[in-house]
Order: C-alpha cells, then sequence, then structure tokens
C-alpha cells in the first residue's frame, strides 16, 4: 500500500526507538476522544506531528482560535497518543488504521499497541472488557479487564486491532460499558487503567465534576422531554377517535 494515497502524515519521527501506541477515536461515549484529550492535556505530552487524509470529512477545526489538523500525534517519553477530533467512517477504516500502521512501522518498533474506545450495552454502569492478539497480553490485562466468550469490536478500533495482528504487533483493547453520546464516567474507568499500566498519576477529579454535569444535564432533559410530553397531550372526544377513509 502507498501510505500516501490514504493519509499524509506531517511530522518527524517519535524520539523513541520503540514504542507504546496508544489510539482513541471517536464512537460510543467518545470515550476514546476524551481520554486520549485528558491523557495529553495532562501528562505532560508534546504535540509533534499531524495527520490528514482526502477520505476524512472536510472540516477545519479550531482550539481558542488556531486551526489544527483533525488528527495529531504526541509524545511523552517511549508512549505515542494518536488523537483525533472526527470519526472514521467505517467503509474506511481498513485503509486508515493500515495506512497509520505502515507508517509507524517504517520509522519504529511498536511493542504494543492499545486501543481505547466505549461499548454500548444497553446496561448501566462502566464495566471496562478487554481483548489481546495474544495470549500472553491476555494474561497482562485479565486482572484490569472482563474477558468475554465473544465481543464485537467495530469501526476503526476493530480495524487497528485486526492490522496490528497481521504485522505480528502486539495489541490490547480497552473497551469500556457506556450508555450515552458523551460518557466522561466511563472515561475515567479507562483513564485508571492508563494511570496503572503506565505510571501517568493523572488527576481524574475534574473529569469527574464533568460526569456529574452530564449526568445532570442528561436528567434535565428527560424532565423536560417528559414535560413536553405531557402538555402535548391533550383531552379528545369520542367523535375524534373515528377514522375516515
Amino acid at each position: 500500500m502507498n501510505i500516501t494515497d490514504v493519509v499524509r502524515v506531517e511530522s518527524t519521527a517519535p524520539s523513541a526507538k520503540e514504542i507504546t501506541l496508544l489510539t482513541g477515536f471517536p464512537g460510543s461515549g467518545l470515550v476514546g476522544s476524551i481520554v486520549l484529550q485528558y491523557l495529553v492535556e495532562n501528562a505532560g505530552f508534546t504535540h509533534f506531528g499531524n495527520i490528514t487524509s482526502k477520505f476524512f470529512p472536510q472540516i477545519s477545526l479550531a482550539t481558542n482560535g488556531l486551526a489544527q489538523a483533525p488528527m495529531r500525534l504526541y509524545e511523552k517519553d517511549n508512549i505515542v497518543a494518536i488523537l483525533a477530533d472526527i470519526p472514521i467512517p467505517p467503509q474506511i477504516s481498513y485503509e486508515i488504521s493500515a495506512g497509520l500502521i505502515e507508517w509507524f512501522s517504517d520509522k519504529v518498533a511498536i511493542n504494543d499497541l492499545v486501543v481505547i474506545g466505549g461499548v454500548a450495552t444497553g446496561n448501566d454502569g462502566e464495566r471496562v472488557f478487554g481483548v489481546a492478539t495474544t495470549q500472553d497480553g491476555l494474561e497482562k490485562i485479565k486482572d484490569q479487564a472482563i474477558i468475554l466468550p465473544a465481543l464485537s469490536i467495530t469501526g476503526i478500533s476493530g480495524s487497528m486491532i485486526i492490522e496490528a495482528q497481521l504485522r505480528g504487533i502486539p495489541a490490547t483493547g480497552f473497551l469500556v460499558e457506556t450508555n450515552f453520546n458523551v460518557d466522561p464516567r466511563a472515561a475515567i474507568e479507562a483513564l485508571k487503567i492508563l494511570n496503572t499500566r503506565y505510571g501517568f498519576d493523572v488527576d481524574t477529579q475534574p473529569l469527574m465534576k464533568q460526569a456529574d454535569q452530564v449526568d445532570a444535564m442528561m436528567h434535565q432533559l428527560a424532565n423536560d422531554v417528559l414535560e413536553q410530553e405531557n402538555t402535548e397531550q391533550k383531552p379528545f372526544s369520542a367523535a375524534e377517535q373515528v377514522m375516515y377513509g
């Protein structure tokens, strides 16, 4: 594959020759995006590269007035994070994941690829489900995540894991149970695992306050919807129930 046909990476090579690659893309609960955004802002990561693609949604993003690429590279010591602000359409997940991993593989050795995301289960709670590409990898995460008999990992997260497996790169996935459009509480569970595995020691209390605010907003929204439904209901006569054809 000619990666320039898929992704355009404007970056120097990572500083370390052997890296752990962290990835989190917009998906269920925005868990992956929240985790990596919070991590790079609070764990001393440095921005060192940008990624664009003709396949990405044509959106220009700005933070505090400064334009930035929709996908960016950050590093701290031997840990590199890919932070994406835009969702990756499922139909191009293979091309993007293969292009990204090929770019890194040409420059460094990836000792572990870690995928952070959310998974909608329909249940309350923030259980963390784990997946790995090797039995040894499973052994390393079984105390941190629930290993299910079967787990479907869709979209770019699934593509990254499969591409890593095909290339013989150890990969690990942490999928947090979520039921909301934006779920900081689920992101906290993933951050706890990253704190333990990589010694980040990132304070999650500010994120917990955001989670409480989201909970309050969701509760208020539910009340507003219920009130609106009750207001729109009005008495009607038997004659109004007659159907005319």
